[in-house]
């Protein structure tokens, strides 16, 4: 054996339940002698902990990816064995000082790809080297080579986590933002690459790319990363995606087509709860089993726990997907080796992984990078950890090698032998393998729609609001109706009756980086959760709950359930979804995440869904239950779907379909109801409503839009100019006298500029509010709680009271004097109870809590008094509600556009 593998074989005798064969033990046949590997070598770097005083390994949060160290280096073998000679093939590159990470192999093995960022030739400048893909001949050894050739092509973005399609192509992911940043062009917006929803770094998206890196397409559309694409045997790829919108803030598996069609959640969006478990690094075995590094967050410097997944059959770790529900129990997910390993910041007793690799050699072997438990002894010298761990042990720096580890066996055997402060990781296998099946691109004309491709929309399709996971659910619906037959048949519920009115479609709005424009972060409101947004449009919900619209192509875009009001209904669907030009993506409804009753939620976003609750109309040519019945279904549409074809025939009528175009208006006219019976009232609330008529050329929208919608419409609210200016519009009750102007009451100052306290504690008018003066007042009297305030000798001032005072045992304290005659301290009483008097504090009353809230219309006080039984019924149109009601419901921002905010 050789002196250096001498040690580590000691190091390993406490791991855990795997076993250690020592080097001539290993019969050659058990190794991949056959086959080149590679790995990457990288230096350990370590600083000093400020709160324990230790020397600790610098990490990174896995989401944050663009961080690049010095001195990593790709190297190879020719043969998978401790004694093989390695050679670093990426020095001719980085001279030691770049970065590499990300390494994969073909599936012939005789190339690698990785992600490279060459030394910063003048560290003192702001313009960075990017990452950007490299690949590997190892049939030749010849130095690596740029995939993307062109120097201005490949600055245009880093370039990481490439992966070889079967078809020879290579999807990676990339803060180019290719197609998004064409989508802002159209918008008529300045290019940019956006941050992430953290605000931290740019987003990376999944790109394809030919052979040659030309022909590059962007094939996924978050609002933040996406990352480790692989490629299943189905020839789908399967990437981590960064769910982070609004409260959300986990990393799950999602796939899609090489195309970008069929985006949808695999597995992992609801096992976020006790845990801080993010799914990363996804590897298909054979058996069709995912093999995934677990981490947190953050905690470990990059080490996590190697697991295997069922995601054939589930969908979180306790729910099978909908074919398996009442037939599987158990888990989804093990850990692939039988060993303590920890993730959770504390000292992992059989060691720590920092990276897996399948062999697919039909062995159900993997290559791991491990680092076996060690601790400091008192002389700062690194010791075997012991069965048990003390207290106060410190854990020494790790020490990664790389190891085949048999998960049928649970055997592990060392193939590069760990070095003293170096990392060695990401090991992978130059061998052969079975190619996963070729997905073709789908075409505009054949698979995809020509014209709405030609249009750059999708379709989306809702069979129905009013299914939740396969059960019927009215949202409140006033009328008495159990099922959705009794609800979609409008001679027995009628249009009021219903409360689903319209789907509200809402896109992100991209956040530029500080370089780019450095707007004051005071723009987001008093919530930054929801970041900015943007409102593509409307559309309305048929009365089994079915919605079929356009939807503009390439952005993340989600959607809400909305009253005739424009008040959402429910919670905020915090997933983005997204279409490709050309693409119809159907659903069958609607999903629970918290269902309420104690139960985990259902799967959800999958072809394998339930049976619908809406199966659409019993049979050809005859009406709907109770509808219209000149309107002639047939067998199994929605009503969305009959609307459709009736007022617009054949596909290739769709572009010019008014009926299929979302509207950044309110429109509803009842097109289901029985004529001979009377329809229900239209609903018309445009943003070009008299009411509205200070907007002047800022409306919301272009006027262009409000006539005739096309994929690039936006509608964008901003508190000053759209909102802010409704509490100053002159207003008369219907007695044609009395003034109902808000301010006129909600100042400050009364009609003679004295000062006075505001109706019901709300100040509307102008000037800076005294919470962040960059905000009017009125928005934080609205939004803010605030402490009442009084009127003191013509001044307004906060009210305040007075609390008792108690000593830090909780013993309440009294007023005391120094008695002459003795000299003591006693208590002062009150001359006419004779009791003690407390000793007080004056401080302000407890704050009111405020009218409006930024998590939706529906919350607080404020709406509720402008609709039907309310003290302000009538004081607000329903036109000025909707514009309330939406800026509301999409996170009450102060500003939507961040090119308007105030720069620093």
């Amino acid at each position: 054996m050789p002196k250096a593998s001498r040690p580590l074989i000691y190091s390993l005798a406490a791991a855990g339940a795997l076993t250690l064969t020592a080097c001539e033990e290993v019969p050659p046949e058990q190794l991949v002698e056959d086959f080149g590997i590679a790995y990457i070598k990288r230096p350990v770097v370590s600083e000093i902990d400020m709160d324990t005083n230790q020397v600790v390994l610098v990490g990174r949060a896995v989401n944050e990816v663009l961080e690049a160290g010095e001195g990593g280096d790709v190297w190879y073998r020719d043969r998978a064995s401790p004694s093989a000679a390695e050679r670093n093939i990426t020095f001719c590159l980085t001279q030691g000082l770049g970065d590499v990470r990300d390494l994969e192999a073909s599936y012939d093995g005789d190339r690698l790809i990785f992600s490279l960022r060459l030394p910063d030739p003048d560290p003192n400048d702001d313009v960075e080297p990017t990452w950007d893909i490299y690949e590997y001949d190892t049939t030749t050894g010849d130095c690596p080579s740029r995939v993307i050739q062109s120097d201005i092509f490949a600055d245009e973005g880093d370039d990481l986590a490439p992966h070889y399609l079967p078809d020879g192509r290579i999807v990676f992911t990339s803060t180019r933002q290719k197609a998004s940043g064409a989508v802002l062009t159209n918008e008529g917006k300045s290019r940019f690459r956006a941050l992430d929803e953290s605000m931290n770094e740019q987003a990376p998206l999944l790109h394809v790319m030919s052979a040659s890196g030309t022909d590059i397409q962007q094939i996924s559309f978050n609002q933040s990363h996406d990352l480790d694409p692989t490629v299943l045997s189905t020839g789908e790829i399967l990437f981590t995606r960064w769910d982070h919108m609004g409260n959300r803030n986990g990393m799950n598996l999602y796939s899609v087509r090489p195309d970008g069609t069929e985006l949808k959640l695999v597995y992992g969006a609801h096992d976020h709860g006790a845990d801080d478990v993010q799914f990363l690094s996804p590897r298909q075995l054979e058996d069709g089993r995912i093999l995934a590094m677990l981490k947190p967050l953050d905690g470990t410097d990059g080490s996590g726990a190697p697991t295997l997944i069922d995601i054939a059959n589930y969908a979180d770790n306790t729910q099978p997907v909908w074919p398996q529900q009442g037939v599987l129990s158990g888990r989804a997910q093990r850990l692939a080796v039988d060993l303590d390993v920890r993730t959770d910041g504390s000292i992992s007793p059989n060691g720590r992984f920092r990276s897996v690799y399948p062999l697919w050699d039909g062995t159900n072997r993997m290559l791991a990078s491990w680092s076996p438990c060690r601790l400091l002894d008192g002389s700062g010298t690194p010791r075997t950890c012991p069965s048990e761990i003390p207290a106060d042990a410190v854990e020494a720096l790790p020490i990664y090698g790389i190891y085949i580890i048999n998960l049928n066996q649970q055997t592990q055997l060392p193939v590069v032998i760990p070095e003293e402060g170096w990392i060695i990781e990401e090991p992978v296998v130059a061998a052969p393998r079975r190619e996963p099946a070729i997905l073709y691109d789908r075409l505009a004309g054949f698979e995809l729609d020509q014209n709405l491709a030609d249009e750059g929309v999708g379709l989306l399709h809702i069979r129905s609001v009013y299914d939740f996971d396969g059960r019927f659910r009215d949202l409140g619906s006033s009328a008495t109706a159990t099922s959705l037959a009794e609800l979609a048949d409008p001679s027995l519920v009628t249009a009021d009756q219903r409360r689903a009115r319209f789907l509200r479609i809402v896109k992100s709005v991209p956040i530029p980086d500080r370089d780019t424009l450095n707007f004051d972060r005071s723009a987001f409101g008093v919530s930054r959760q929801q970041k900015m947004r943007e409102i593509i449009g409307y559309a309305p919900v048929q009365p089994d709950g079915s919605v079929l619209v356009k939807v503009p192509a390439n952005v993340p875009f989600a959607i809400s359930v909305v009253d005739k009001y424009g008040r959402r209904i429910g919670g905020r669907h915090q997933n983005w979804l997204q279409l490709r030009a050309g693409e119809t993506l159907s659903c069958n409804g609607c999903h629970d995440h918290n269902p309420g009753d104690g139960s985990a939620p259902l799967p959800h976003g999958t072809a394998d869904a339930p049976t619908p609750v809406n199966l659409g109309a019993p049979t050809s040519g005859m009406p709907f239950p109770g509808a219209d019945p000149a309107k002639l279904a047939e067998m199994g549409e929605t009503m969305a779907q009959t609307r459709i074809r009736l007022a617009c025939g054949a596909s290739n009528a769709l572009v010019a379909c008014p009926q299929l175009s979302p509207s950044v208006n309110l429109m509803f006219d009842d097109e289901w109801t029985d004529p001979a019976a009377g329809p229900a009232p239209s609903v018309y609330l445009r943003y070009a409503d008299p009411e509205l008529a200070y907007f002047g050329t800022s409306a919301p929208a272009k006027p262009a839009c409000q006539s005739r919608w096309d994929a690039n419409c936006r509608a964008i609210i901003n508190y000053e100019a759209h909102i802010h200016p409704l509490w100053s519009q002159p207003r008369t009750a219907s007695d044609g006298v009395t003034d109902r102007t808000c301010i006129s009451c909600h100042s400050n100052v009364d009609a003679a500029s004295a000062p006075r306290v505001p109706a019901a504690q709300l100040d509307l008018g102008d000037g800076p509010s005294d919470i962040n003066a960059d905000h009017f007042k009125a928005y934080r009297e609205l939004l803010s709680p605030d402490v009442p305030q009084i009127l003191v000798d013509g001044v307004l001032v906060d009210e305040t009271m007075e609390v008792p005072v108690f000593d830090e045992d909780g013993n309440q304290l009294f007023q005391t004097t120094i008695d002459p005659v003795t000299g003591e301290e006693v208590l002062v009483l009150d001359p006419v109870t004779g009791e003690p008097i407390p000793l007080v504090d004056v401080v302000p009353v407890p704050a009111r809590g405020s009218p409006m809230r930024a998590f939706g219309s529906r919350g607080g006080s404020f709406m509720g008094k402008f609709l039907p039984g309310g003290s302000h019924e009538g004081d607000l149109s329903a036109t000025e509600l909707r514009l309330i009601a939406e800026w509301l419901d999409i996170g009450a921002q102060y500003y939507n556009d961040p090119f308007k905010a105030p720069l620093n």
